[in-house]
């Protein structure tokens, strides 16, 4: 019997700001968060042009702080636009709802794109890694650097790398340094 393959294109455009965000959301709170707080800031998303390109589960993850459950990778029209989002009265009345429905939030992170299709097997398990250099014996679907305007600077001088997850990625999951992070992670599938 062959297996049905989901896939996810994963498009990313150079005139456009990619952001990558990741979190947690709080025990018992999800209901707040994707019944209450999504629904109210989707009005915002259309004005602001802005569009996930993918959200994730993280599977298992080395990084400081709580462990993330979630994340995603959303285009923004500007820098710009980002920020008017965030400033926006609509946004600054919901933020409490999204705030206590969160354990974790890392947003911000934007970088640096340029034209670029992924097909992506949303049964596939993913590495996402943040790291000054080039990660050795991995084969790099996209490395990308932190953008100089990224609102957040965390990753200051590291570039993002998107692979398959392989045997380097589970070492360097083990790996106690504080240099890179990483994320195993798996897509949603399309509309999920």
């Amino acid at each position: 019997m062959q297996k049905n393959i989901m896939t996810l294109q994963f498009t990313i455009e150079s005139k456009l700001k990619l952001e990558f965000a990741f979190g947690k959301v709080a025990q018992g709170k999800e209901m707040q968060l994707y019944g209450e707080y999504f629904p109210a800031i989707t009005p915002l998303i259309a004005d602001y042009a802005t569009q996930q390109v993918g959200t994730f589960a993280v599977l298992s993850s080395k990084c400081q702080g709580i462990t993330p459950k979630m994340g995603a990778f959303t285009h923004w029209l500007s820098l710009d636009n980002y920020q008017k989002f965030y400033s926006d009265s609509r946004f600054v009345k919901v933020k409490p709802l999204r705030d206590d429905s969160l354990d974790l939030l890392s947003d911000g992170h934007f970088f640096k794109s340029h034209d670029k299709v992924i097909d992506i097997d949303t049964d596939a398990d993913y590495a996402v890694i943040i790291s000054e250099s080039d990660v050795i014996d991995m084969t790099a679907l996209l490395t990308l650097p932190l953008d100089s305007d990224s609102p957040e600077q965390t990753y200051l001088g590291k570039s993002l790398t998107l692979a398959l997850w392989n045997e380097t990625a589970e070492k360097l999951l083990k790996t106690e340094t504080a240099e890179i992070d990483i994320f195993k992670i798996r897509f949603n599938k399309p509309g999920q």
